[in-house]
């Protein structure tokens, strides 16, 4: 029987950039939240055969749980935070998901070390075709990592898509802003 330590019900990974990350350094931020909400022993378990993650230039660190409680499910609220705390520490854009699987949700969130977190919280099937959109990968290339079944063919409605271009603009409109302010000071 599997423990619930390695239980898939719920998952947090971490999606970061394969040449910014590295073990110690995302350890560092994870287990001083774990600390601090006082949630079981966590370790982050790198995930080698992420194939077409590997090749968009992502490593996929797995939160994994050390003792019979899962961390994961303590982590659900705080995706948010950590996933900002690694951006910072490793100066980089990294993006956290939790997903539930038997309760079809998830949670997931994108941060830049200067950026605020831009997130997402709905059914698995979006936030999973979300996060392969930010992600820059098929949909289909995250189902091996939760094992469950995503459509190949997910699309993003017409509300998805509005919200998306307006986020795009967000962050052109933010880089003009940085840009303007680095060069007038």
């Amino acid at each position: 029987m599997e423990s619930p330590a390695d239980s898939r019900d719920y998952r947090v990974l971490f999606f970061c950039p394969a040449s910014h990350a590295r073990g110690e350094q995302i350890e560092t931020p994870l287990r001083r939240l774990l600390a601090r909400i006082q949630a079981p022993p966590a370790e982050l378990t790198p995930i080698e055969e992420a194939g077409v993650l590997s090749a968009a230039g992502w490593k996929v660190f797995l939160v994994r749980s050390l003792t019979e409680r899962s961390a994961a499910q303590a982590l659900a609220a705080y995706v948010s935070e950590v996933t900002c705390a690694l951006a910072a520490e490793l100066n980089a854009e990294v993006l956290g998901l939790y997903i539930d699987v038997t309760g079809d949700s998830a949670r997931i969130c994108r941060c830049g070390p200067e950026d605020g977190p831009e997130t997402f919280a709905g059914r698995r099937a979006v936030a999973l075709g979300r996060t392969a959109e930010w992600l820059e990968v098929p949909p289909g290339a995250l189902s091996a990592l939760f094992q469950v079944d995503m459509p190949d063919d997910y699309e993003p409605d017409a509300e998805d898509r509005f919200v998306e271009q307006k986020l795009r603009e967000a962050r052109e409109f933010m880089e003009q802003y940085r840009r303007s302010n680095k060069i007038s000071t």
